[in-house]
């Protein structure tokens, strides 16, 4: 009887986003979880401890095939197990920090535990960056967004003190405090009619008043930086997977460029665009500029150089993610300011509000 339930349980597929949101990172060895920091996970796969590429590479894999088919953990370490054997972690083993900044440290990757860490962590930002893209493209119908309580059998207190919050989908809250919160955490939010948020917050336990805000500092050992954490949220859990892969990372290449001189930007940019990142944040309901180019004979006199694309034009295909490694050996070579030619290629060029400068057009001269 058993064998014919398993057999006729229904199966609700994947949602491509969740899909999506782990298999279009890339792999960073890490010594400690302190070396790929907050935001920067929406775009980088890690296992502290795991500095072999190897190692990582069959964690990752694994954890694709297990989400893709929407398993649970253990059936995750029914697959992981074997090649954590194959490659020889399934036993303590010392491992060195490649830096030099650590002490060698004994772990254990097939330790129980910390296949559940692993597992969970990354499932469950898995799931709320594909909830968080769902809600976007549906926000208009449910407009609202309600805070969950948790499942966990040990609460955290703070996260408590959330339950019941309704606040609309773009409220900066959800910005920092959208689910997981940290390490283990299961709370989750549920999306609701503007009817439904208003008939919920004539009941008691339901409120539209946001927790006042409030840091403590956390020093990142690895770095050195001390950044500011929401009271109830863990260090490096403070952002939403989502929110984190469309403007983000955008924010802070585009910070980096600015800092950088023309050189090293060039090659920033290059290496940004030979990443999944632009595919990616195409993909998504958010309007980001991405940085695609530097253009200093464009710029205004004590203006930024950086030459950057609406994310709306690639997503709706008016600019091809493909031809954008091409744009900056366009401007280089091409005379002009506003419509550059050069090599097969043309681009189209304007100046926005306080001297942005913003590609708008780019394809091949042979195309219409």
């Amino acid at each position: 009887m058993a064998d014919a339930a398993k057999k006729v349980r229904p199966q609700f597929p994947v949602p491509d986003e969740v899909k999506s949101y782990f298999s279009d990172k890339g792999l960073k060895p890490a010594f400690s979880w302190q070396d790929v920091w907050g935001e920067e996970h929406a775009f980088a796969f890690t296992v502290a401890k795991a500095v072999d590429l190897e190692l990582l590479t069959a964690f990752a894999s694994t954890l694709q095939q297990s989400i893709d088919a929407g398993e649970g953990l253990e059936s995750w370490k029914a697959r992981v197990l074997p090649e954590l054997a194959r490659l020889g972690w399934d036993r303590p083993r010392l491992v060195a920090d490649p830096t030099g900044a650590g002490k060698d440290k004994e772990v254990n990757f097939a330790a129980p535990r910390r296949l559940e860490t692993i597992f969970w962590s990354n499932v469950r930002t898995a799931r709320a960056a594909g909830q968080w893209e769902r809600i976007q493209r549906t926000k208009e119908g449910l407009p609202f967004l309600l805070y969950v309580r948790t499942t966990s059998a040990e609460p955290r207190e703070e996260h408590l003190g959330w339950v019941g919050l309704i606040l609309p989908v773009d409220h900066p809250f959800w910005e920092t405090h959208f689910p997981p919160n940290g390490w283990g955490c299961k709370c989750s939010v549920r999306q609701l009619t503007a009817r439904e948020a208003a008939r919920l917050l004539k009941e008691p336990g339901y409120t539209d008043i946001p927790p006042e805000e409030g840091f403590s500092d956390f020093e990142n050992r690895r770095t050195g930086e001390v950044v500011k954490v929401p009271f109830g949220v863990d260090p490096g859990w403070g952002t939403n997977p989502g929110l984190s892969r469309a403007r983000t990372l955008v924010d802070n290449l585009s910070m980096r460029l600015d800092q950088a001189g023309e050189e090293a930007g060039r090659k920033a940019v290059q290496e940004w665009l030979a990443s999944p990142a632009p595919r990616i944040v195409a993909g998504l309901p958010e309007s980001v500029k991405l940085p695609v180019a530097l253009a200093p004979r464009l710029a205004k006199p004590g203006g930024s150089s950086i030459v950057t694309v609406d994310s709306t034009l690639l997503r709706e295909k008016k600019i091809a993610v493909a031809d954008l490694p091409h744009v900056q050996a366009t401007l280089d070579g091409g005379a002009g300011g506003k419509t550059i030619a050069h090599d097969g290629w043309l681009a189209k060029i304007v100046r926005l509000a306080r001297g942005v400068l913003a590609l708008v057009g780019f394809h091949r001269t042979d195309q219409n």
